[in-house]
């Protein structure tokens, strides 16, 4: 009998998969526990209807991406920090606070999966970071500036 996952089950398939099963574990397990529904032609074009919508979605969130980054391309963020009399910071700046100082000076939200650090910002200065996604990349240059 094939049948639809609706949850990932061990030793069958992920969730959404078409799979083969023998009726009687359909009926008796997947059924019951509603793991999976049995794979009807309306069904299957469901399914596929919706998997049709989650990568038009998946596209446009990439292209808005792809437009933040370009938008941010050369541009320049403020970053505010102790540091010592020596120029080192207390505390190196991770990705996440580059991407809040994008968001609080540029209103663009980049995730911090997409801010690409070469090494740890331990000191105070202007530091180069990569903002990539799939199809862009863009420098970022981070201004790290002394709190009194």
């Amino acid at each position: 009998m094939k049948v639809i996952l609706l949850k990932d089950v061990r030793g069958v398939g992920l969730h959404g998969t078409v799979q083969n099963v023998s009726d009687g574990y359909a009926a008796n397990k997947l059924f019951p526990q509603k793991l999976a529904v049995a794979a009807t032609e309306d069904k299957m074009k469901e399914i596929e209807a919706q998997a049709a919508a989650r990568a038009a979605e998946a596209a446009k969130v990439e292209e808005q991406l792809d437009n933040k980054i370009a938008m941010l391309r050369g541009k320049r963020v403020a970053i505010a920090a102790r540091a010592t009399e020596k120029g080192g910071l207390f505390k190196s700046i991770t990705a996440k606070d580059i991407a809040k100082a994008v968001l609080a000076e540029h209103s663009l939200e980049i995730a911090e999966e997409n801010i690409h650090l070469p090494e740890h910002i331990k000191t105070i200065g202007e530091h180069p970071v990569l903002l990539r996604s799939k199809n862009q990349k863009a420098e970022l240059v981070v201004a790290i500036t002394p709190t009194v």
